[in-house]
């Protein structure tokens, strides 16, 4: 009798990886695993910004915890009044229908805590008269900031036209950016935190739990039969913070809206904030749709696997241009005048090969072997990095400006790389 052939054996078997991903897909109408919601920051993320190791620290200190994905509106419905609402730095905020709920949740009794989210704090409560808004630049300045001491670093602060190459790096920073304040609170086991804000919340009549300086972080107001909680700022929720001796704080501020023992942390609006288009397909709306989308093609995948006749060959598409992505882009950015951004891309990735930040402190030890290369004095080149990092934030650069200083910018690159080539 003769053995069937290796390449028939071969068909043969492949029918059964088919059959092995269809009974994986049938089961995953009744099982699908949790996954998050897109975002960086949300209760399901490992990161630094995540805050799953909050969510764990209050299912571990709680009797129940858990998250909900359900629209608010629709949740609220089957909540109790025991229980505390956590919105910790949402995504989106709610909409004026889900505040109204919210609110209706909180005056029968409920606790909510609101966190604004760092990237966009701005935000209003009207029926309690609560808001939330940046600092302006005289409430940064006068923010008490911790700073860490550089050691044989003094900076001049009357000379603001001297160069210090420690300062490469902030000079690209946001207006909006992150402050770590000194704060006081109301906690009696942690009097004294670290408070990472670029925001603070207006209220006139309420409890003030959280200070930095003149600026209130974190308020306490009652509503009704319930209490509501709300923080300029999310990150003393996240697993850096954690990390650094957050816990206590951020439980505590938790804690302070009156229900100690039952926590939801939402992530409705993380999930409906977030830009997303494959993730929509597994929402739990249209999970169904989607899974017999994915059958329905893995059966017609299996059918036309199943081949007949000869290989027929190859069509080979000819080849591209290998750089015609950065045409368009260069053409793109050309239409449109925007050298700036050409300009500060081009800037950030230097100072990461750099690596700057490493040697904050020690710059000479990465511009003194550049400058030696190139023949130049390496105050020069350090007054040149300071003058296209204001450039690139001036919006007035013109297009020929901003290729000239590219070019100068690609010979110290290319003197640090023949550097790293020669070692």
């Amino acid at each position: 009798m003769n053995q069937p052939s290796r390449n028939k054996r071969e068909r043969r078997n492949a029918g059964w990886i088919w059959l092995f991903f269809l009974c994986l897909l049938i089961p995953l109408h009744l099982w699908f695993p949790e996954l998050g919601t897109g975002a960086l920051d949300d209760s399901y993320s490992a990161s630094a910004s995540g805050k799953k190791a909050f969510y764990l620290l209050l299912e571990l200190e709680s009797y129940n915890t858990e998250r909900n994905r359900v629209p608010i509106s629709v949740f609220l419905q089957s909540l109790d009044y025991d229980e505390t609402l956590c919105l910790l730095g949402p995504a989106r905020y709610p909409s004026p229908q889900e505040w109204s709920a919210i609110l209706a949740w909180v005056e029968e009794g409920g606790h909510l805590v609101i966190t604004a989210n760092q990237a966009h704090p701005e935000f209003e409560i009207e029926a309690l008269n609560i808001s939330t808004r940046y600092l302006d630049e005289t409430e940064r300045e006068n923010l008490p900031v911790v700073k860490s001491e550089k050691k044989g670093k003094k900076a001049s602060k009357n000379n603001k036209d001297e160069v210090d190459s420690s300062d490469l790096l902030a000079l690209l920073e946001d207006e909006h950016s992150l402050l770590d304040g000194q704060a006081t609170t109301k906690f009696p086991d942690t009097p004294s935190i670290i408070w990472q804000t670029n925001a603070q919340v207006i209220s006139e009549s309420g409890e003030e739990l959280i200070a930095v300086g003149e600026t209130q972080q974190a308020v306490r107001q009652k509503f009704g039969l319930g209490e509501i909680v709300v923080a300029a700022s999310s990150k003393i929720f996240s697993n850096q913070s954690m990390i650094d001796g957050g816990s206590v704080p951020a439980f505590r501020l938790i804690e302070s809206a009156g229900a100690p023992d039952f926590f939801v942390v939402d992530e409705s609006l993380n999930a409906s904030g977030t830009s997303k288009v494959v993730a929509l397909l597994i929402d739990p709306t249209f999970r169904p749709l989607t899974i017999q989308l994915l059958i329905t093609l893995l059966i017609f995948g299996w059918w036309r696997s199943m081949r007949f006749g000869p290989i027929l060959s190859s069509h080979i598409l000819p080849r591209h241009n290998i750089v015609s992505h950065t045409d368009n882009v260069g053409n793109l950015h050309y239409k449109h005048g925007n050298g700036r951004a050409l300009l500060h891309s081009y800037l950030k990735q230097l100072f990461a090969e750099l690596h700057l930040r490493r040697f904050r402190g020690k710059e000479h030890r990465v511009i003194d072997p550049i400058a030696r290369r190139m023949k130049m004095a390496p105050e020069e080149i350090t007054a040149f990095l300071k003058q296209a990092s204001e450039l690139a934030k001036s919006k007035k650069i013109k297009r020929h400006q901003m290729g000239d200083l590219i070019r100068r910018l690609a010979k110290i690159r290319q003197a640090a790389r023949h550097g790293k080539q020669q070692s």
